[in-house]
């Protein structure tokens, strides 16, 4: 009879098990672009001569942190530009006077990409929600100026026109980096977006997270998101780390065990 109760609890272990996993996979569904290839050749497609990541915020490179891994793993120099201090953020959970955000959120992000191992961060103080309101011409100089010194083989950026969360600032350092690129001609880096995953905004986003996956291209490849990773960001962006609890209802750990993969577009191919 004890041999006949083991092996019936086996058993249903083993259906639970199964069914776990299976939920699991439906769930991470949600958060997949399907039939998207994973990237294989980095320095083949991207090139070897470096990255660059050319981003608004502290915080945004989260996007983007499990590329950046790579090609530092691959012996890639890997580069990151960040637009402004992000002083004018709220902050999840407060940490500092509101008048010293800046400070602290900077140095935020220069301790994750000292973590990631970049070769090189520059982070200006351009104006956290000004960046619309800046003369075009010198938000695309600057940009042009950091491609310049860096001489990467790609540069990695948001998506101007869906810019991930249609946040103004976002928007506009795409189409600066858009433009920047245009610039040089036959020396342009090749220039790449990082996206969202459509399926997740279209269920989890709301009216302003189908817009954003209306407008989005489709990708052109995706690159494997350690949840280990992305949870280390986070924590190492303490103003920030409680962002996704309040904004989505979902901490990191949820979130990652869900969405496992970042995904791009060429911007040669979305042309």
């Amino acid at each position: 009879m004890a041999r006949i109760i083991l092996i019936g609890a086996g058993i249903l272990a083993g259906i639970v098990l199964v069914a776990a996993l299976a939920a699991l996979m439906i769930a991470r569904s949600l958060f997949a672009e399907p039939g998207v290839e994973r990237l294989i050749d980095l320095r083949g497609e991207l090139g070897e001569a470096g990255l660059l990541f050319v981003f608004a915020h502290p915080d945004d490179e989260i996007t983007s942190n499990a590329l950046m891994a790579r090609g530092v793993a691959e012996g890639v120099p890997v580069h990151l530009f960040t637009a402004t201090r992000g002083e004018a953020g709220t902050q999840y959970p407060p940490v500092v006077d509101q008048p010293h955000l800046g400070i602290v959120r900077e140095a935020e992000a220069r301790k994750h990409g000292f973590a990631l191992g970049v070769a090189s961060h520059t982070v200006l103080d351009l104006g956290d929600g000004q960046l619309r309101s800046r003369p075009f011409d010198q938000l695309v100089e600057r940009v042009a100026a950091e491609i310049e010194r860096t001489r990467p083989s790609a540069v990695i950026t948001f998506h101007p026109e869906s810019a991930i969360s249609l946040h103004p600032d976002h928007m506009a350092i795409g189409e600066a980096t858009r433009q920047a690129v245009e610039t040089l001609d036959q020396d342009a880096p090749r220039l790449v977006y990082v996206l969202a995953p459509r399926p997740g905004l279209r269920r989890f986003g709301g009216e302003r997270g189908r817009l954003i996956a209306d407008i989005q291209p489709d990708p052109d490849f995706a690159v494997p998101s350690p949840s280990r990773d992305k949870q280390r960001a986070w924590r190492i962006h303490e103003s920030q780390s409680r962002y996704l609890q309040a904004t989505y209802g979902i901490g990191p750990r949820v979130m990652y065990a869900l969405w496992t993969r970042e995904y791009y577009a060429f911007a040669d191919a979305t042309d």
